[in-house]
């Protein structure tokens, strides 16, 4: 919002303009991440894991199925040790 402007005098042949801009800040949103070192991961047992899964053994024909299969097999193979959290702030203008 712009509020206040003015004309001060002539400079050479030119005049100064000032104004006073008010501007909102935008507020900080933050969200958790989480993670996982990938060298921690125990490559046997997770291959194990996905060669008894229903994604391998039954895969479904309907692609929504399949995708929820996908997300559902890899969140329970994934048994990776030293799970960390790490937060993000997003603080950029839009």
């Amino acid at each position: 919002m712009i509020k206040g402007v003015s004309v001060s005098s002539m400079l050479s042949d030119h005049f100064l303009i000032n104004t006073n801009v008010y501007l909102q800040k935008q507020s900080v949103s933050a969200k958790v991440i989480s993670y996982r070192k990938y060298k921690s991961i125990d490559l046997e047992t997770f291959l194990a894991d996905l060669r008894v899964s229903f994604l391998v053994l039954e895969p479904p024909d309907e692609v929504d199925h399949l995708m929820h299969l996908y997300d559902s097999t890899l969140y329970m193979a994934c048994t990776f040790k030293d799970k960390r959290n790490a937060k993000e702030t997003n603080s950029s203008m839009v």
